[in-house]
């Protein structure tokens, strides 16, 4: 194939998944039309979204209900020669029959006209060697992902890969080896499509991040993340305002040493923060204060200034990765903005066309919800600053029930079985 042509073509495919209670359809794609090149694309969604849709029909083990799927101009679903070259880890482990590891390798290699023997060879890269003597029956879940995903990565001449969560529930030491192989692919020539709900694994290995929501792809951007979580467009007014998180440790020194509660007294009155909480650590050695912003750069000055001014001591200032939540708040403000003043006749945002005009800058939230805070639950309401709860600076509240401004957690890679 030549540079820059299409490696994988679906034109109106309309598909729907089993994954659902006795085989029920989980999610499904509505009409999707995208062509994917060489490189490592990342399809950021839930199985609700037809994530697990599109792994089948690219993988060739479902037909699409309408459309059609091509992979290097053939339906792998119709092409035994196709899809012998495209590696699949499904969301389940599908591993081929056998007693033990090595006889479900030796399947596997045989059918590849490869001799049974390199088994151990495909395994060893991912550090999984060990499994090869184990009986089948007695693999955990994600030990066979393990086994099934050293198998895709090994898939000769490869023309697609198609990874469900590749970094979620598979038992390998460390993830660089798998990231390595899929980047050594993706530069040969391969179509990486890797389906997951994690931003951070989506964003720290694609070279492009497709936003498909409700069975379509509304959204595309470079990989890197640095604009997952803000608006692909200037949102009409009143649509809401982005602001940046931004969370800070602080080392509580002594009891009668400035701390969190001083830093957020300070921070009260500056110009580039607009609100924030804190609270102190289990352990009452470390605080955390978290800030929104409009700028993060001019946040994290005025947090180094006031820390300064105050001698307090700072661990770390990081700014959390965008949950798959805040990704679609973020798309969902441009599409509310672009869609009233959509001309007569322009076509619907759909499709894989990506929305252009997204704003340079740092990672944005578009929204802040209020789940339990970290640490045990309080008692009972307590004032704001209060030194065993934590406190609260800026004049507006937080959260929309004037709670605290609570935590996110961090995005880990993990889904729920689907």
């Amino acid at each position: 194939m030549s540079p820059g042509e299409a490696v994988v073509v679906l034109e109106g495919v309309r598909a729907r998944d089993a994954a659902g209670e006795e085989g029920r359809a989980r999610g499904g794609l509505s009409g999707l039309s995208v062509a994917l090149g060489a490189g490592v694309h990342a399809v950021l969604g839930a199985p609700e979204d037809g994530t697990l849709a599109l792994a089948e029909v690219l993988a060739g083990r479902a037909a699409p209900l309408a459309g059609r799927v091509l992979v290097a101009g053939r339906d792998p679903l119709r092409s035994a020669a196709t899809r012998a070259r495209i590696g699949v880890l499904a969301v389940t482990p599908e591993l081929p029959e056998g007693a033990s590891v090595a006889s479900c390798m030796s399947v596997a290699l045989r059918a590849r006209g490869a001799p049974a023997s390199g088994a151990a060879a495909l395994l060893e890269p991912l550090g999984v060697a060990p499994l090869l003597a184990r009986r089948r029956a007695s693999l955990s879940f994600s030990e066979a992902r393990a086994v099934e995903l050293s198998l895709a990565l090994a898939v000769p001449r490869p023309l697609l890969l198609c990874l469900v969560e590749p970094f979620a529930e598979v038992a390998v030491p460390s993830a660089e080896p798998v990231r390595e192989r899929v980047r050594a692919l993706a530069a040969a020539g391969a179509c990486v499509v890797l389906l997951t709900s994690s931003t951070v694994d989506a964003s720290a290995l694609a070279d492009r991040v497709h936003v498909l929501d409700r069975g379509v792809i509304v959204r595309t951007e470079p990989g890197a993340g640095e604009r997952l979580a803000a608006s692909p467009g200037a949102a009409s007014p009143g649509a809401g305002q982005l602001e940046v998180e931004l969370h800070v440790l602080v080392h509580e020194r002594a009891p009668d040493a400035p701390g969190a509660r001083a830093l957020a007294a300070a921070l009260a009155s500056a110009p580039a923060v607009r609100a924030g909480a804190w609270e102190r650590g289990p352990a009452e050695a470390v605080s955390t204060l978290r800030i929104r912003a409009a700028d993060r750069e001019a946040a994290a000055l005025a947090i180094l200034d006031a820390a300064a001014r105050e001698d307090v001591t700072l661990i770390a200032i990081s700014s959390p990765a965008p949950s798959l939540r805040d990704v679609r708040a973020a798309t969902a403000l441009h599409l509310a903005a672009v869609r009233p003043h959509r001309p007569f006749g322009a076509p619907a945002i759909d499709g894989a066309a990506p929305l252009s005009g997204a704003p340079q800058g740092p990672v944005a939230v578009a929204a802040f919800d209020a789940p339990a805070p970290l640490g045990p639950p309080s008692r009972g309401p307590s004032a704001p600053g209060d030194a065993a709860a934590g406190g609260r600076l800026g004049a507006d509240p937080p959260g929309a029930d004037g709670s605290p401004l609570a935590p996110r957690a961090t995005e880990t890679g993990r889904h729920d079985g689907g």
